[in-house]
């Protein structure tokens, strides 16, 4: 009774204090009037496009902060940002509806800045490596190829997760890709005063266009011989990693480290190696967008079974490769975290070395 209510007061502040509204609307978008939407499937993408060029209107980036990137750099960020239109946002994330209209009040009354050329937004934005593996990259992607085919050189808002990720926009895509400091992005909310919003694809649809996009850039038979252990190579993951790091060395193992190749080196060499074995957590996106071969993940023994209220944010991305994948188990080491595959392992090298053989 007592959560009740308190929906009540917060959609009530949200809608006619704040003056925003933040609704679930999987199929949100302006840019086109004759898109069909299947809930079960998301969009048709065969119909040809047709954008309503009356709609170009007025929209605003609000973003929240969610804490420090301490792994690509600590003077970066990890954020996610929404497009306000009208005075109302969108998701297609219902389980988490509740706590982003909260980021999003929270964050109301920055700065606001004035961008006054045309450009397309998506809906909602993820720098967060995994949700932007998971909730945005093939959206970006379809859009991008789009744009690319009409010719206009017109732009679409791009936030990538790192720089790697930029230069491979910038590559493919540089007549069509805009880019913002994050420091302005986290720092004042964008009003973007000629802006058509596009459509932001499920979860699944976004993995499929990803990988159909992606497919004639990474299909190879060069590492077809390789075995490969994918790893970020923190402590923070897997308490005895240096061992382990020996460990496969040993065994004739190139271990490949996302921050040390290219996006498509790293995603070909996923895609051929003979055997993949990957630590867990957003590390696996790489391999959901670039193998359809058997892997071995290590994973903790408590993310056996994930609680429904976790599953979106988790364990939605791995169901992707179900079937495919190989669950290596192993006992966590110390507190155990409320989010899911978050907690720090002990790989037991002995029981790793039974399974691989």
């Amino acid at each position: 009774m007592i959560v009740f209510f308190k929906k009540i007061i917060l959609n009530f502040l949200h809608k006619f204090i704040y003056n925003i509204d933040h609704k679930y609307s999987p199929n949100f978008n302006t840019a086109f009037s004759n898109l069909n939407y299947i809930k079960e499937i998301n969009f048709d993408l065969i119909n040809e496009l047709s954008i309503n060029k009356n709609n170009f209107s007025e929209n605003i980036l609000i973003t929240n902060v969610d804490r420090e990137d301490v792994y690509l750099d600590g003077k970066n960020y990890i954020y996610e940002s929404w497009v306000s239109n009208e005075n109302s946002t969108y998701t297609d994330n219902y389980i988490f509806k509740e706590s982003s209209k909260r980021k999003i009040i929270k964050n109301l009354n920055k700065k606001k800045i004035k961008y006054n050329k045309k450009i397309f937004l998506i809906p909602y934005y993820s720098n967060q490596f995994g949700h932007f593996i998971g909730e945005n990259l093939g959206t970006l992607l379809f859009f991008l190829e789009y744009l690319k085919s009409r010719k206009k050189k017109e732009k679409l808002l791009i936030v990538a997760p790192s720089k790697k990720w930029k230069f491979f926009f910038q590559k493919y895509y540089r007549n069509n890709c805009f880019f913002l400091s994050d420091t302005v992005i986290i720092k004042k909310n964008i009003i973007f005063s000629q802006s058509l919003i596009f459509p932001k694809f499920s979860v699944f649809q976004n993995y499929i266009i990803t990988r159909n996009i992606l497919f004639n850039k990474v299909e190879n038979n060069e590492y077809i011989d390789k075995k490969i252990f994918l790893t970020s190579e923190r402590n923070e993951k897997i308490i005895n990693i240096n061992e382990l790091v020996n460990y496969f060395k040993k065994k004739n193992f190139v271990i490949l480290n996302p921050k040390k190749l290219s996006i498509l080196k790293l995603l070909k060499i996923l895609n051929s190696a003979k055997i993949v074995v990957s630590e867990f957590a957003s590390i696996t996106h790489n391999i959901h967008i670039s193998r359809q071969k058997p892997y071995y993940i290590i994973m903790s023994e408590e993310d056996k079974t994930v609680q429904s209220k976790w599953f979106r944010l988790t364990q939605y991305y791995n169901n992707f490769h179900a079937c495919l994948f190989k669950p290596i188990y192993f006992k966590r080491v110390g507190n155990k975290k409320t989010i899911p595959y978050q907690s720090k392992i002990e790989v037991e090298i002995k029981k790793l070395e039974k399974i691989l053989n």
